[in-house]
């Protein structure tokens, strides 16, 4: 499908993400792990207890990279658009994967998106991390603490609201 050709909707959004993705690899290569879970989506009745079998689940975030960045161990993204709302299991999912020390996150845009994953994914990581972590036990200047974990952080609230360039912090 050709999102050129159609109407922009969160399914649209949602592959121009993975077309970010998958064009800026050589710039960061974990993105080659970025990818969708298929929870949502109308299927036939048979299709849809077979998938249900396998584990599919309802409320499990559109787009996961599970990949650790600064102090999380991987990022969900809930795509939306226009005014689609979550569900009681969107949210419940959300809150449960925070909770675990993801960072979780939901975009009402492509372009939103994309912003949290870049920033994700040049948070520290393994070795820097480490020294990162080593140095902030090593002084105990508040100063030196304080920018030390601001390194390691995103600079959004965790389980954000992302729509039309503005930031609703932190609660679903």
């Amino acid at each position: 499908m050709n999102p050129r050709n159609t109407l922009r909707s969160e399914d649209t959004e949602q592959m121009a993400v993975i077309q970010w993705a998958q064009y800026n690899q050589h710039r960061y290569p974990v993105l080659k792990w970025l990818h969708h879970c298929p929870n949502g989506g109308s299927r036939n009745s048979l299709e849809a207890v077979k998938l249900k079998q396998m584990g599919v689940k309802a409320g499990v975030s559109d787009l996961f990279l599970p990949y650790p960045s600064g102090i999380y161990c991987g990022l969900y993204i809930e795509m939306k658009y226009g005014d689609n709302r979550h569900t009681a299991r969107q949210k419940e999912f959300l809150k449960d994967m925070q909770s675990a020390g993801h960072f979780v996150a939901t975009c009402y845009s492509a372009e939103e998106a994309v912003k949290v994953i870049e920033e994700y994914v040049q948070l520290p990581h393994g070795e820097e991390e480490e020294k990162i972590m080593l140095d902030v036990v090593k002084y105990t200047d508040d100063e030196k603490l304080r920018q030390g974990i601001e390194r390691m952080i995103m600079s959004i609230p965790n389980n954000s609201i992302l729509k039309d360039g503005k930031v609703k912090g932190g609660v679903v």
